[in-house]
Order: structure tokens, then C-alpha cells, then sequence
């Protein structure tokens, strides 16, 4: 890897890499996260963190022994949490970056559904960037809920990435990387180096795997989903233990365990980059073989004919993901029907629809304009 090929990096620690429920902050592993982005700052690599934590300091402070499950719980720990986490992020920047301003970000999913708001995050950590401070991103779990929630920080760290047009994602987390089967129970399974996103192994390994410290969210298929979402605007992603001394040099230098999956330069456009990064779109198409064809081979519009079934609430101009017969994501893309119009026409051609329809111009569900492959 050629870092002088690299102008941002988005670097994502977990909550096991910052903290322990017993012990409180692991205050020598933020000093050498810190100690790293200096290093980076110095090579003329922009940085933003993307940081978990503030749940696990929170359950430190209030003397809990293990993650709650209520909603109403979490966010009283996080707000608590949050604060120690942040002071003990100045106060190692201020040591080995006197000078360098930290800028906070607390983001939910909404805030990213919405085009304009979505813009706000983009335009605000942009202006961060260009004063040479340091974006501090987490999720707003005070306020999170449900549908709002991005479910974990390494779905934050790779839409943070897209929308800021990465280089490079790194993943800190408690393993050297991704392994070929579950290292805990098979003494012979082997590291993957490298791999490509586009790999089928990678799909083989998104399984469902809970974090084993008790305090994070996130697990394999989080980190393979982060580094499929960021390889759609061309981020590379290095998944690591976390922080080692000198992580960057050896890893520049090749001399450090960990696993590279390597993204696709793709050229897409700021629409379809939100479309991406949209982590929750508002309904789900169905689509038969023929309409997948249509969209990924022969570069067409979605007509309502190839469409199954659809599931979901949604108004004109909501974004939609589309699947295959498989249950896999395709598409995504910006409806020109609501669900209840939509129900009326899929699976018939355009010359059958009924004359009730609120949009009685366009016979594409989803225009090619307004539509992103996956």
C-alpha cells in the first residue's frame, strides 16, 4: 500500500480496542491512536476518527457489569459516557498535538436520509478538514432509537468514508483481521491478507458473529458490510487489531498482521453516493431475473413488470433497495411511485396500468437517472 497515494484515511476504533467495563478507559491505547494520527498528519494525510466508546465508559462510571438491552438504558449511559471519552481524547491530542483542534460529530441515521441534511454532515466535515482540526465521529446514541440507529460504529465509519471520499478505511478491533474460519475454535484457520471486495469468500464469511467483550455491537458481518459500503466509492479497507506502535509505518511497510480488502475504483455521482450511503432505505423491491438483467447488464430503467413484490411505506421520491430472487441487494434507487401506486402496477406493463395512479406520466418505477447498482 502507497500512502502517497493516500489523502484521507477514516480510522474507526471499537469499544474493546478503548475500554473494559472493569477497568475504565485503556489509556495507553488512546495515547497510540493518537500518536498514529500524528503520524498521519505528518505524511499529509487529512484524518477523521470515528470512535465507539462512550456506552462502555458509561457502564464503567455507573459501576454496571454488563451491556444493557433497553433503549432508554444505553442512551443514559452514553450521554454520561461521552463526556469522559471526549476529555480523555483532548487531553491526549492536546500532548501530542498541541495546536490541533478536535471537532465533534454526532450523527444518527436520519441524519443522513435527508439529501440536505445529509449535505450539513458533508459541508461541516469538510470545513473541519480544511482548518486542519480533527473529526471526532460517533453516533448520537442519546437520542437514537430504532430506526434511526446505524446499528454499529463500522457501518458509521464506512458511510463517514463515503461521504467524505476516503482513501482508505481502517477498522480497529480485537482480532489481527478477517480469518478463513472462526479463529476461536479452529486452531489451523489462517488470516487472510488480502482479498478482494468483490470476492465470494467474503460473502461466505458474513455471518452473524457477536463481539465476545460484552461492550461492542459490532462483529465479522458488520465488518465485511463496512468494507463492501466503502469500496462503492473507491475505499480500500484494512481491518486490524488495535493500536499497535508504529501501526501505519508497518503497515505502509508491509510488516504488520492484518487483513486489506481491496476496493474498485468506481465512478458515480454525489446522488448515487447518497443513495449508498442511505443505510436505511424506506422500501423493498423484488425484482425477477429479467429485471436484474435489465439494470446491471443492459444499464435500463426498472419497469413495474419485472418487479415481484414490494414491501414497505413509501411516497414518490422515497429511496428504494432493490433484490434479487436471492434476497440480494442489486440497486438502490429514487421511486417515481408511492407504495400504494406502486402495489397497483408491478408485475404488468404500462399499457394495463389504471388511470387512478397519482403519477400518470412515467412508466419506469425507478428511472435510470435516479438509480445506483450495487
Amino acid at each position: 500500500m502507497d500512502k502517497n497515494l493516500l489523502k484521507k484515511v477514516v480510522i474507526k476504533i471499537g469499544s474493546s480496542s478503548l475500554s473494559s467495563i472493569d477497568k475504565g478507559l485503556n489509556h495507553k491505547n488512546i495515547r497510540n491512536l493518537v500518536k498514529e494520527i500524528a503520524w498521519l498528519l505528518a505524511s499529509n494525510i487529512k484524518v477523521i476518527l470515528v470512535t465507539s466508546g462512550a456506552i462502555s465508559m458509561g457502564l464503567h462510571i455507573c459501576d454496571k457489569t454488563r451491556r444493557p438491552t433497553k433503549l432508554s438504558e444505553l442512551q443514559y449511559l452514553a450521554s454520561i459516557g461521552q463526556i469522559e471519552l471526549m476529555q480523555a481524547y483532548k487531553k491526549q491530542f492536546n500532548k501530542v498535538l498541541p495546536g490541533y483542534h478536535l471537532g465533534q460529530i454526532l450523527l444518527t441515521n436520519e441524519d443522513l436520509v435527508s439529501r440536505e441534511r445529509y449535505l450539513n454532515a458533508k459541508n461541516a466535515l469538510n470545513e473541519l478538514l480544511r482548518n486542519s482540526a480533527i473529526p471526532v465521529v460517533n453516533e448520537n446514541d442519546t437520542v437514537a432509537y430504532d430506526e434511526i440507529q446505524f446499528g454499529d460504529n463500522d457501518v458509521l465509519a464506512s458511510t463517514v468514508a463515503n461521504l467524505i471520499e476516503a482513501d482508505l478505511l481502517v477498522l480497529f478491533t480485537d482480532q489481527d483481521g478477517l480469518y478463513d474460519k472462526d479463529p476461536t475454535k479452529f486452531s489451523n484457520a489462517k488470516l487472510i491478507e488480502c482479498i478482494n471486495v468483490d470476492d465470494e469468500q467474503l460473502k461466505q464469511l458474513a455471518v452473524s458473529s457477536k463481539s465476545s467483550s460484552g461492550i461492542g455491537s459490532g462483529g465479522i458481518k458488520s465488518k465485511i458490510l463496512a468494507a463492501q459500503t466503502a469500496s462503492r466509492s473507491g475505499a480500500s479497507t484494512v481491518i486490524a487489531k488495535g493500536v499497535s506502535k508504529n501501526f501505519f509505518q508497518k503497515l505502509f511497510d508491509n510488516q504488520i498482521s492484518c487483513t486489506t480488502i481491496v476496493a474498485q475504483k468506481k465512478n458515480i455521482t454525489a446522488r448515487q453516493k447518497w443513495m449508498i450511503d442511505n443505510t436505511k432505505p424506506k422500501g423493498i423491491l423484488y425484482l425477477d431475473s429479467g429485471a436484474v438483467n435489465a439494470l446491471k447488464i443492459k444499464k435500463k430503467s426498472l419497469l413495474p413488470v419485472g418487479v415481484i413484490k414490494l414491501t414497505g411505506n413509501f411516497f414518490r421520491g422515497d429511496l428504494l433497495s432493490c433484490l434479487d430472487q436471492d434476497g440480494v441487494e442489486v440497486a438502490r434507487g429514487l421511486s417515481n411511485f408511492s407504495s400504494e401506486d406502486a402495489k397497483k402496477i408491478i408485475g404488468k406493463k404500462a399499457r394495463t396500468f389504471s388511470d387512478d395512479l397519482e403519477n400518470r406520466i412515467d412508466e419506469n418505477l425507478i428511472h435510470r437517472d435516479n438509480l445506483v447498482i450495487i
